[in-house]
């Protein structure tokens, strides 16, 4: 019981505490006493989270009567997704001045742009489910199932346009320490390493009717981020959120290989293509960002920032 209350206690104490005002135009901390450090408009940010295929939500059955082979029945192709990570390091940078566009609409349109590089870890499998039928379409027995697996090591690079949302109390109306976070970027990705089961379909008198395609090492992106930031410090956050593609640009092969050569470029959907499905590839990520402080010369007390520089930093 005792350590129920102390934790109620400092957890009561922390939240107290997060409604303070922590805007970097009041230098105050969750303590009340002023923070004079003079920070730059850039620092640095570091995110890692889980990665997930997402795949089709139905599959199509293909009926097949072969007098070839004596075979009848049907088959499905069902792609799965499985857990991956992911690690980024790189940095932001809070714009100096606002653009004209931007105070002709009395609005900010970027709040802050940041990039990094980094990389991802996929993984994801493809199950072919075979269902054999006597010649009047009975099943005969349960669904012969075969597993296909692979996994991918990207290495990438990303740039994005981040537009923060600011949440106002409800006394003062004043923005809170807590914001939501959108961002739309582009992000070059280049496969490294590539571990996949030898794709021998159950059926090959099929295999023409769904051609397996297989991507190759070169990914452009086209993504959209969205996050839930909170305000840790001045200069300080953490954002918690998901990212994913909406457009993108690759090269598909007929069999898997290491090289841009004989592919066949396709350019709008940014799933990629393994054995014969697609994957939808989505970041859960969790992102800290820091500002750096500024070097003082000795002898020069920190200056306070004029309401210009207020205007420009409002959504820091």
């Amino acid at each position: 019981m005792k350590w129920t209350v102390l934790a109620m206690t400092f957890l009561l104490s922390f939240a107290l505490s997060a409604q303070r005002d922590l805007t970097p135009n009041s230098r105050k901390t969750a303590f009340g006493k002023r923070d004079l450090r003079n920070l730059s408009n850039y620092g640095l940010q570091f995110q890692l989270g889980p990665t997930y295929l997402m795949s089709r939500l139905e599959n199509p059955v293909y009926e097949v009567v072969s007098n070839s082979n004596g075979f009848r029945g049907n088959f499905l192709h069902d792609p799965k997704g499985l857990l991956g990570a992911y690690a980024e390091i790189g940095m932001f940078h809070f714009p100096k001045k606002r653009s004209k566009l931007s105070l002709a609409l009395k609005t900010v349109l970027v709040s802050y742009y940041d990039w990094g590089i980094g990389f991802k870890y996929f993984r994801g499998m493809q199950n072919v489910e075979v269902q054999f039928k006597d010649a009047l379409g009975n099943p005969l027995g349960s669904p012969e199932v075969t597993p296909y697996q692979f996994s991918f090591g990207h290495i990438y690079g990303r740039f994005s346009l981040h537009k923060n949302i600011h949440f106002k109390t409800k006394r003062s109306r004043e923005k809170s320490n807590f914001f939501l976070d959108n961002s739309l970027g582009l992000n070059v990705d280049y496969r490294v390493t590539t571990k996949s089961d030898g794709y021998v379909h159950p059926l090959p008198i099929v295999v023409d009717s769904v051609p397996a395609r297989y991507s190759t090492p070169l990914h452009v992106q086209l993504h959209y981020g969205l996050g839930f930031g909170f305000r840790l410090k001045r200069g300080a956050y953490i954002i918690p959120g998901v990212r994913a593609p909406l457009l993108g640009f690759q090269m598909t092969q007929v069999v898997p290989t290491n090289s841009m050569s004989g592919g066949k470029s396709t350019f709008g959907n940014p799933s990629f293509q393994w054995f014969s499905s697609k994957y939808w590839p989505i970041l859960i990520h969790v992102k800290y960002m820091f500002a750096f402080e500024k070097k003082q010369k000795k002898g020069c007390p920190p200056v306070e920032i004029n309401d210009q520089d207020k205007n420009t930093q409002q959504n820091r």
